[in-house]
């Protein structure tokens, strides 16, 4: 190996892999270090390999020094012939435990390379002889090296090269790298890969039975139980000290057991034995606050201890904690430097952590070197890094918007298990980033990708889909959508909580129940959640949980109103302009009315639009801001919005435009609003356009306004006349019946005539009584006129002539002719009453004054109706 130096120094050829000789000039002493310890040994070639026993029996090379010398040893074996049993030993020796790397992790960059190339030609040189551990070693090199020396490709090569020749190292790492499925490895094979792993204990590879321990700690199907006892036995049977793998029990307390206590008594065992991984676990245990009075000064210094032995994690975890630690050590510059120094070596997440700082940092943004910490970050296959690259595509303009480069980035990161790209895959499906119209169910696919993989908005999405119905409306769908609310919420989602408290207030997955749906508006709001104020402000507004409470209403509506929401702004003006719990204050009112139009609020803009029209606080009538905002809040689609501006055009505010009525009728109508329906019906009912009569169109728009509860007589007519459909009182009945069912007074009123005078149905005076009382009782005073006529003459009831009176002289004082009249008569015979002319004839003249006509003629009055 020493004529390695020389033919370097003596030729100017360089390449990638030799180093020129001015490029050595500039070593800080690796390579007269080293050419010093080949020339002891060449001098003394005799005692080479009781040199090498020593260090054999030893098996500790902490002083770096005496790695080197131990290489040497090695380099002078290969060249002089003399590699024996002891010399392959030592070989192992300083390849394992991390040694190798452990010499050379504080080499400036012209040492390393010397220090690379080195340790590969000794490598290919072993192999050379047939020793086949060469193939791991070199394949480890490769895998493990700093940036510009690692080569995935070759150290797979040498792997199934080293498996080809039953290299015992090369089959365990190999068989469990196929295992896990390690992207350099190709597809993940678990069988093969365990198989591997088993031959390479049969073969005597040292590390084979950690690697079969950690494959039993990936499958899923072995009992805890069972694996705990295989790794304790282990433990108890490996006869180096250093090979007990406490690492592995730590692990196993933290992930299996969540055993914290244990898990640290495992952690410094290792320590004890040298286990720098377990450094490493307890390192940062120290750091992230789990646990109690840890020192942190002491915790930095195990992480940097297990830096030093090649625990990149270490340095990753360090750069997290300088920056986002926030206690006393925390350091941006501390920060990057432990990113920097994972970073060579290739850890990705410590570039994009560098990415990050540079790309959003104020005090340190540097748009280029961020920019290029990210490339970097995508080299080193990071999968956050493509996401993040397709984020800035998507959403900022520090690069070009190219969608089909940010589909394909945010694919890649999906494929290497990102959480956030599925998510981002979604909204893109969602929002018809990636496709010509929103495909919803791919969206779901995907958020429900996400949802496995821990992303909170992707289970706060998955739940709000099903809840909404694109997965279905069965019970499936209700349970899913309740799971994923439910684990959103265990992670702290308020957007969850609001979730779930739809759900119990729909019944949708759960019972029922206004109580719980509250408690959830309650601590999300209690967690600073705005929306679910306005959600408390309409329990306690409505009294949904008991008595109407406007003061605490008005209190929550605040709250969020000083958030900035909208129509939480909106609320508040309504408050201030009716007067709901509190004074009437049209100036407030305006003024928030004017901040929720502002601000893009639907209700806002309608509202301010009704305050011209209604010259509210002392506004001028304007029918060009009135049209103004209405159409705003309308083309926002603001249902009632498009409702009362079809209204203004129907009736002319400005000026009448029955087309522009009707289009925005249409709108409302589509919509599903019912209102809007009864307009359309009246409008091709009366041929308010004038040419060819349309009652099909009518009777359509009065049969989606019936199916939406909302009943006008319009139904009736179209079935009692003929008007678009054929006459058929048996169907008015039936609709009638319908409506009725749904609660709806008129229908009732309606359904109570029918029953009455037998119109589509057999005449029953004790349904017609029923109808007409449920009617009455809803405020319908032809209803009640009715019921007390039937309470009157015992029809279909038990006379009681008394209620009878009680209800028409009700009614009859609030102007119901047919009542007064009914009245008089009752008084001048005495029906139910005593008799007296006086008050008969006052009813009379009560009931001609409201134009009844038969009143009319006992009177002799002719005067118009009034009602």
């Amino acid at each position: 190996m020493f004529g390695f130096f020389k033919r370097k120094n003596k030729n100017n050829e360089s390449s990638k892999e030799q180093t020129s000789s001015s490029q050595l000039s500039t070593s800080t002493g690796f390579e007269d270090q080293y050419s010093s310890l080949l020339k002891k040994h060449k001098e003394n070639l005799s005692a080479l390999s009781t040199v090498a026993q020593k260090y054999t029996s030893k098996d500790d090379y902490n002083d770096k020094k005496e790695w080197l010398d131990a290489l040497a040893i090695c380099d002078v074996a290969l060249q002089e012939n003399k590699v024996d049993n002891t010399i392959k030993e030592l070989y192992r020796q300083i390849y394992t435990r991390n040694w190798n790397k452990y010499v050379s992790m504080e080499y400036n960059d012209t040492d390393y390379k010397l220090w690379f190339n080195l340790n590969k030609e000794i490598n290919d040189r072993f192999i050379k002889i047939g020793h086949t551990r060469g193939y791991c070693e070199q394949s480890d090199l490769y895998g493990s090296a700093r940036r510009g020396y690692r080569d995935l490709t070759k150290k797979i090569e040498y792997l199934r090269e080293g498996v080809k020749a039953e290299d015992p190292a090369s089959l365990g790492d190999y068989g469990y790298g196929l295992y896990l499925g390690l992207p350099e490895y190709g597809d993940e094979n678990k069988e093969e890969g365990r198989r591997l792993v088993e031959r390479s204990i049969e073969l005597g590879y040292e590390s084979a039975q950690i690697l079969l321990l950690y494959i039993d700690f990936y499958d899923k199907d072995l009992d805890d139980s069972v694996l705990l006892q295989r790794i304790n036995e282990y433990i108890e049977k490996a006869e180096p000290i250093h090979r007990k793998p406490y690492h592995l029990l730590a692990d196993y307390y933290l992930r299996k057991e969540n055993n914290l206590d244990k898990a640290v008594e495992a952690m410094k065992k290792g320590i004890a034995i040298g286990g720098h991984y377990c450094e490493y676990l307890l390192g940062m245990n120290y750091l992230n606050g789990r646990l109690e009075n840890a020192d942190k000064n002491e915790g930095i210094q195990l992480l940097e201890n297990a830096y030093n032995y090649h625990v990149v994690y270490a340095a990753n975890f360090l750069g997290q904690y300088y920056n986002f630690g926030n206690d006393e050590n925390t350091s941006i510059e501390k920060s990057i430097t432990w990113h920097e120094k994972a970073a060579l070596y290739c850890y990705g997440e410590s570039s994009f952590e560098l990415a990050c700082i540079y790309l959003y940092n104020e005090k340190l943004k540097d748009i280029p070197k961020g920019l290029a910490y990210l490339e970097q970050a995508i080299e080193d296959a990071s999968p956050r890094a493509l996401s993040e690259k397709a984020y800035l595509i998507l959403e900022s303009d520090l690069l070009p918007k190219d969608i089909e480069e940010a589909k394909q980035l945010l694919e890649k990161a999906m494929a290497l298990g990102n959480e956030y790209a599925p998510y981002r895959l979604g909204l893109g499906y969602q929002n018809a980033e990636f496709v010509a119209e929103p495909d919803y169910k791919k969206a779901l696919e995907l958020f429900e990708l996400g949802a496995e993989r821990g992303h909170l908005y992707s289970i706060e999405l998955s739940g709000n889909y099903y809840r909404v119905g694109v997965g279905g409306e069965d019970e499936v769908a209700a349970e899913k959508a309740v799971k994923y609310l439910t684990q959103a919420i265990e992670l702290g989602s308020n957007y969850a909580r609001v979730e779930l408290a739809f759900c119990y207030e729909a019944g949708f997955g759960v019972d029922q129940d206004y109580q719980k749906a509250f408690n959830l508006y309650q601590q999300a709001a209690d967690n600073n959640y705005p929306y679910a104020n306005t959600k408390l402000a309409v329990y306690y507004e409505d009294g949904i949980l008991g008595e109407e409470n406007t003061a605490e209403a008005f209190k929550h509506y605040k709250i969020a109103a000083e958030a900035g929401l909208p129509d939480s702004l909106y609320h508040l003006g309504r408050y201030y302009k009716y007067a709901v719990g509190i004074p009437e204050n049209p100036e407030e009112a305006l003024k928030l009315f004017n901040q929720a139009a502002e601000a893009g609020s639907a209700p806002g803009l309608t509202e301010l639009a009704l305050s011209y029209e209604q010259e509210y606080g002392g506004l001028e009538f304007d029918a060009a801001k009135i049209i103004e905002y209405m159409t705003k809040a309308a083309e926002m689609g603001y249902t009632y919005a498009q409702y009362k501006l079809a209204s203004y055009y129907y009736y002319g505010l400005v000026e009448t435009d029955l087309d522009k009525a009707i289009e925005w009728y249409t709108k409302a109508y589509e919509q599903g609003y019912p209102y809007a329906a009864l307009m359309l019906g009246e409008y091709y009912l009366y041929n308010m356009g004038g040419g060819e009569t349309q009652y099909e169109k009518a009777f359509e728009y009065f049969k989606f306004a019936e199916e939406q509860n909302v009943i006008s007589e319009g139904l009736g007519v179209c079935y009692e006349y003929g008007l678009g459909v054929e006459e058929n009182e048996t169907e008015a009945f039936k609709y009638y019946s319908l409506s009725a069912n749904e609660n709806y007074t008129a229908a009732k009123y309606r359904l109570g005539l029918c029953y009455k005078y037998g119109r589509g149905t057999t005449e029953n005076l004790t349904d017609a009584y029923r109808w007409l009382s449920d009617a009455g009782q809803n405020g319908n005073y032809n209803a009640q006129y009715e019921t007390a006529m039937m309470l009157l003459n015992g029809e279909g009831v038990s006379m009681d002539q008394d209620q009878a009176i009680q209800m028409l002289t009700k009614i009859a004082e609030d102007d119901h002719d047919s009542a007064q009249f009914e009245l008089g008569n009752c008084y001048l015979t005495g029906k139910g009453v005593a008799e007296d002319e006086v008050q008969a004839m006052y009813w009379y003249q009560k009931a001609a004054d409201n134009g009844n006509e038969q009143a009319q003629k006992l009177t002799g009055k002719r005067e118009r109706r009034k009602r």
